[in-house]
């Protein structure tokens, strides 16, 4: 038998059935299902009620939960960086990339983010290298 804290209750993490719930077993998971099963013809229905102008939001409610929203992604891009410039020049040239269009704003700054975190890893690295070599001379 499962132990219980002072109070009755079950200790954290324990519980009287060791087998737990079967996954998908309550009424959401049955309803979960329907849906799903149904979804071919649900698709079909909001298409149809779509183009001939119907109400679709009962349709679109259950739909919902069966396939997840769309997420935008972003495309790769190509651009050449000269490394040799550092850190603060490789920033200026992603900047000047953005700024002529061949950069779009948003992968831009997600490089430039890299680029800041970067920095702070190389600035970490460094520090350690100085304290190491402090501790080695004493």
């Amino acid at each position: 038998m499962t132990e219980r804290n002072k109070n009755g209750t079950f200790k954290k993490g324990k519980s009287g059935n060791k087998a737990g719930r079967i996954a998908g077993s309550g009424v959401t998971g049955e309803l979960r299902k329907a849906i799903l099963d149904k979804s071919p013809e649900l698709l079909q229905m909001v298409i149809d009620k779509a183009l001939e102008g119907g109400d679709v939001t009962a349709a679109m409610a259950l739909l919902n939960k069966v396939m997840p929203s769309l997420k935008a992604a972003n495309e790769p891009i190509q651009f050449t960086l000269d490394a040799s410039k550092g850190l603060s020049g490789t920033g200026e040239q992603i900047v000047q990339s953005i700024a002529n269009g061949s950069v779009p704003l948003d992968s831009g700054t997600q490089l430039l983010t890299s680029l800041a975190s970067l920095a702070k890893l190389q600035e970490m690295d460094e520090l350690t290298r100085r304290i190491e070599a402090l501790e080695k001379n004493k």
